[in-house]
């Protein structure tokens, strides 16, 4: 089990409200200066002025957490879903598998770490397996089902017929789930009015959404990326118009889907549907584009706090270390100087192995922990447990009068383009 070193946190970011252009200009120069002078860790990524904090390890989630009763509410993907559910629970062939060696979900990790009372779990996810086509929840099944009509993909990851399957609960399923669940507790009196104002909402989609977008042409993805930022904030209002007071909203970012180790098996190994790389461009595109947009409309966003964790930042640091610290090579930052956690971060401790006839077809490593991938399509036990704590520290650290403190700014141009894209109908 490894140590929770500076290198190994997620950054993440605080949002407020958008400010004027000139305020924007002179605060932003002004932060930086000081924070450059102040707070070695300080970095300003281009584009957005992202503020991300390096927490310090000697941080206690719990003194910060644990003053009053705290409630746990989850809509998401296969990332997310810990298998237990409040509410409409799937059939047992649809029931998802989760070994022992896999460990908990990032969000079992945050409840502890918040030490919450009770953990409402609405996300929803498939048994994993390398030839289905739908093995996560997205955030709009009728967009995406409309997006891939008619596609036609050569040894593609979709199921045959996709259009037409059942799909998971999408996030306006699960928000529809919850509001049933949320009139049936407190008509028994389940939660506390105490508890309720201490809730903690989590939405981490993206992954499914991108991993299908991008097998279309890059044009349709854009659009249909920017729609599903559209749908899930439709589902935030529709969340803060059943909710007494102001929304704790806790969002990781999409991840780059090249980086799993999945993308080289399905997409552009040997038999995989992308040999020439052009759903590999798109991928990684359409997650700048997916962040970028989230970021946009976030900061726009008044129904509460946001907390936004630069999940694909961390997940490029965890990659690069690796490599460097195998390179015997370490940058200017001393990333790569020291030994990593991860003995592996190009394959699965679960994987495919064609030639292997027993157990059909699958091997495990000995020591899930040390791989940074549980299987091609999911983080490993350590790494969940990472996000997980570091989502509460990075909070609990951050924080001062509000939950929380710091800002990103766009600007006017960066906001019209958004809203003009937005209003752009798929061609």
């Amino acid at each position: 089990m490894c140590s929770l070193t500076p290198h190994h946190k997620s950054p993440s970011r605080f949002l407020t409200r958008r400010t004027g252009l000139t305020a924007i200009l002179v605060v932003g120069l002004c932060s930086i200066i000081y924070l450059t002078l102040v707070l070695p860790g300080f970095s300003v990524k281009s584009g957005l002025n992202r503020w991300v904090p390096k927490p310090s390890n000697k941080t206690k989630p719990q003194a910060h957490w644990d003053q009053s009763p705290r409630r746990l509410i989850v809509f998401g993907d296969s990332w997310s879903d810990n298998g237990l559910y409040p509410i409409d629970p799937p059939p047992n062939h649809q029931s998802p598998t989760r070994e022992k060696a896999q460990g908990k979900a990032w969000t079992e990790w945050l409840c502890s770490a918040i030490s919450c009372t009770h953990h409402d779990n609405f996300a929803r996810s498939l048994p994993f397996s390398w030839d289905s086509g739908y093995s996560g929840a997205v955030v709009d099944s009728n967009l995406l089902n409309t997006t891939l009509t008619n596609t036609t993909l050569s040894n593609s990851t979709l199921a045959a017929g996709f259009e037409i399957a059942e799909p998971l609960a999408d996030l306006k399923t699960q928000v529809q789930q919850w509001l049933r669940f949320e009139k049936d507790q407190y008509g028994n009196s389940r939660i506390s009015e105490l508890e309720r104002n201490g809730t903690v909402f989590t939405l981490w989609f993206s992954l499914w959404d991108l991993w299908y977008y991008s097998e279309k042409t890059f044009v349709e993805a854009e659009v249909a990326v920017t729609k599903s930022i559209d749908s899930l904030f439709e589902q935030l209002d529709r969340i803060a118009e059943n909710w007494p007071s102001d929304l704790k909203i806790v969002m990781p970012e999409a991840i780059d889907t090249t980086f799993l180790p999945g993308w080289h098996s399905i997409r552009t190994g040997p038999r995989g549907s992308d040999p020439g790389g052009e759903s590999q461009r798109n991928a990684v595109l359409l997650t700048e584009h997916w962040n970028r947009a989230l970021d946009m409309r976030a900061t726009r966003w008044n129904q509460g706090s946001m907390y936004i964790y630069n999940t694909n930042e961390w997940l490029l640091e965890q990659v690069r270390e690796q490599q460097l610290f195998t390179a015997h090579l370490s940058d200017a930052n001393g990333m790569g100087a020291t030994k990593t956690p991860w003995s592996n971060v190009r394959l699965g401790c679960v994987e495919r192995n064609e030639t292997l006839a027993e157990t059909s077809g699958v091997k495990q490593c000995t020591d899930p922990d040390t791989y940074l991938f549980w299987d091609d399509m999911h983080l490993g036990p350590e790494a969940m447990k990472i996000i997980g704590e570091g989502v509460a520290q990075d909070i609990a650290s951050n924080r001062r009068d509000s939950w929380f403190a710091h800002e990103i700014e766009i600007t006017d141009e960066e906001g019209e383009a958004l809203e003009a894209l937005s209003a752009t109908d798929p061609p």
